[in-house]
Parts: structure tokens; sequence; C-alpha cells
């Protein structure tokens, strides 16, 4: 299976060819800022609300090679929006990788679990200015 990937360390795209879930690993610089390898399994989650509606959601998880990722979500209401992505205790912009365009099943699931239905996840702009 063919897994195209990028290093949010040093912005390197990249191809997987074998078996899921991959390595974890940038093969340009070796970091392991990248992608989910394999699927999250949610380890905890957290929910703040104040008293006028507004709230967040972090939501902690790891994937198969038990690299730890966070996603934090802002809301107002059951509407909310993913603001932060931490990949193995780093920081990564929502929009830098089609893969968080939608947020991964049970990261979802654990959202919604929290009271917070629709997440706008990251989107991607490829206009030109």
């Amino acid at each position: 299976m063919l897994i195209p990937l990028q290093c949010y360390r040093c912005g390197t795209h990249y191809e997987y060819l074998g078996m899921s879930p991959h390595p974890a690993r940038c093969t340009a610089c070796g970091s392991s800022c990248v992608p989910p390898a394999g699927t999250l399994t949610v380890v905890n989650s957290v929910h703040w609300e104040s008293a006028n509606g507004l709230s967040k959601v972090w939501v902690h998880a790891t994937d198969e090679r038990d690299r730890p990722f966070e996603f934090e979500v802002a809301a107002h209401g059951t509407r909310g929006k993913l603001t932060a992505i931490k990949v193995d205790g780093t920081s990564v912009d929502p929009q830098l990788d089609e893969t968080f365009e939608q947020l991964p099943p049970a990261v979802a699931a654990e959202i919604e679990r929290r009271g917070v239905e629709d997440v706008e996840a990251a989107k991607i702009e490829n206009s030109k200015r």
C-alpha cells in the first residue's frame, strides 16, 4: 500500500510503500513529527466550559507506534473549530496537511461525546494571491 506523507518539521513530502502502519519517522530529517501511523486510539480527554457557553475540548490519543497526538477544539455550544494539534509534543498547524481536513474517527467521536457535534476541521486553501 502506497501512503503519501509529509513531515511537519522540515516540510518534506514522501511516500511509504509497505504494510501499515508506516515507521512514523521522516525519511529526510528523522523527525517523528509526521501523520499518524495507523489508527489513533483515544487515551483521555479534558473538557472545559465557561458560564457563557464557550468551551474547549482537548483529546489525547496515540497512534499504532505509540506516538502522542493532542487535538484542541474551541467551541460555542455544539459547534466547534479545530484550533491546535500537537504531534509527539510538537505544535503543528492543522492546515499543513490534507489529512487534517477531517478529524480521525476516534477523535471526532470523543469530541462529540463531550457535546461538540459540529467541528470545523482544517481547510486547505489553494488560492494564490
